[in-house]
């Protein structure tokens, strides 16, 4: 009896909140659309827990159009370890948080029941162990007709494992192993590919002739954003047909070609390894690629057409980070800016191979590098060089000075790059990689060379 008068005094103040001052259950008069269009602004965990407020309540987040499956929104309900048991190890802890993670996505999707997806998200850390249930959560977006897709499988805090990844293979998609469509996919799936206009794949394992279909068969696709992608080799985004405004390729370590022709895109983001072909050509709607960062080895770039990038008359900011050995001339870099005029923030990163490098070869480019330096850059005004060290950052510096019209700030950091390499202190301070501290008299060189107008800060270690 004390057990049925708190369970009906506990209903009786959820009723109460959702009352009217005069005692009425107004809210749960509204028709199922206003409802459901409430629950949509709260999080998926918060719209879940509204089952239990009463009958009328029960089944009302099951019609709710966003599934936004957040860790965030279930860590405690993930990282919840049994009361029996806790002698789990760090392995088979995270094995039983991503258990707990896919039995409630699971769950929430098999007591779906609204006629349409327009957000189906995925946040978590999940990889090739959790294949199948991936496998069926996609199937289930593209069955409802969903308009965004989201799979965020990395974790923030750590570089994921490529060979632990997800793969989206080919059957998921209704694609053959030849190229061509299954004849037993189902057909549900492919109205989900036409409805698609945003697809978000992070720490997703996805080949070339898997984006070439997902772009050939999604005819109302937007936004495509593909981050830490290992299985990405040559991207292809061709054509006036498609509908593609935005592109993001990130981190994804194996891409050799990106080709984007004829195309109707307005915002291209690329961060990463240098390609060995970019080519942009009639992208005449590409006016918003203001931020571009490249990761380049040095040694990849024997000739000065390497150092050629496409014009990109938007670009405002460009952050290079550069793998090089000690001696090697920095020159090229000025080069590859040439083509953007309206550049206005140009960030170099240095990192160091080692420090006795004598090749004739590599020295044989430098007058054309010198040459080609030669210009006046109209819009540059800031400029930061970090793991400044030696006489080779001095010719560059020299020339920023020369070639930059209006510079109004410039940053050295000569903090070693590589902090965990030995400093031999009987050899002027210089470290295994042959990295070398600035002394006082070059950084008075230095200064010398800056205008009275011109910001000039150095940072030391």
């Amino acid at each position: 009896m004390a057990t049925s008068s708190r369970i009906e005094g506990a209903d009786q103040r959820k009723r109460a909140r959702l009352a009217s001052p005069e005692g009425e259950d107004w809210m749960s008069e509204l028709p199922d659309e206003i409802l459901v269009s409430i629950l949509s602004r709260l999080t998926l965990r918060e719209a879940v827990q509204t089952s239990v407020l009463s009958k009328r309540w029960r089944y009302v987040w099951t019609c709710i159009p966003a599934l936004n499956f957040d860790a965030n929104d279930i860590s405690r309900h993930c990282y919840r370890i049994p009361q029996e048991d806790h002698e789990y190890n760090s392995s088979q802890w995270g094995s039983v948080r991503k258990y707990n993670y896919s039995k409630w996505v699971s769950g929430v999707l098999a007591q779906h029941r609204g006629p349409n997806v327009d957000e189906f998200r995925v946040c978590y850390d999940l990889d090739k162990v959790s294949s199948s249930h991936i496998d069926r959560w996609i199937d289930f977006a593209l069955s409802n007709r969903v308009h965004s897709v989201e799979l965020s499988l990395s974790n923030l805090f750590m570089h994921p494992c490529p060979s632990r990844c997800y793969r989206l293979r080919h059957r998921v998609l209704g694609l053959s192993s030849l190229g061509s469509s299954l004849k037993n996919s189902s057909s549900n799936m492919f109205v989900g590919f036409k409805s698609l206009k945003t697809l978000s794949l992070k720490a997703v394992k996805v080949d070339d002739e898997a984006i070439e279909y997902i772009l050939s068969n999604c005819p109302l696709l937007e936004r495509l954003a593909l981050h830490l992608n290992f299985r990405l080799r040559n991207l292809k985004v061709v054509g006036q047909s498609l509908l593609l405004r935005h592109l993001e390729v990130v981190r994804c370590c194996k891409v050799k070609t990106i080709e984007i022709c004829d195309t109707n895109l307005v915002s291209f983001t690329y961060a990463g390894k240098k390609p060995k072909t970019m080519l942009l050509k009639n992208a005449p709607k590409l006016v918003k690629l203001e931020n571009l960062q490249l990761t380049v080895c040095h040694s990849d770039l024997q000739r000065l057409r390497n150092y050629m990038l496409p014009k990109l008359k938007n670009l405002k900011q460009f952050v290079l980070i550069v793998e090089r050995w000690f001696n090697d001339s920095l020159l090229g870099f000025l080069v590859m800016i040439k083509n953007w005029p309206n550049l206005q923030r140009f960030v170099l990163e240095l990192s160091y191979n080692g420090s006795h490098r004598h090749d004739r070869f590599r020295e044989a480019p430098r007058a054309k590098m010198r040459e080609a330096a030669r210009y006046c850059h109209p819009c540059l005004k800031v400029v930061e060089i970090a793991g400044y060290c030696n006489t080779c950052d001095f010719e560059l510096f020299k020339h920023i000075i020369e070639i930059v019209v209006i510079l109004e700030k410039i940053i050295i950091d000569t903090c070693n790059p590589n902090p965990d390499s030995d400093t031999d202190s009987d050899s002027d301070s210089v470290s295994e990689d042959g990295y070398r501290e600035l002394q006082s008299d070059e950084e008075r060189q230095l200064r010398t060379l800056v205008s009275p107008g011109v910001e000039f800060v150095i940072l030391k270690s």
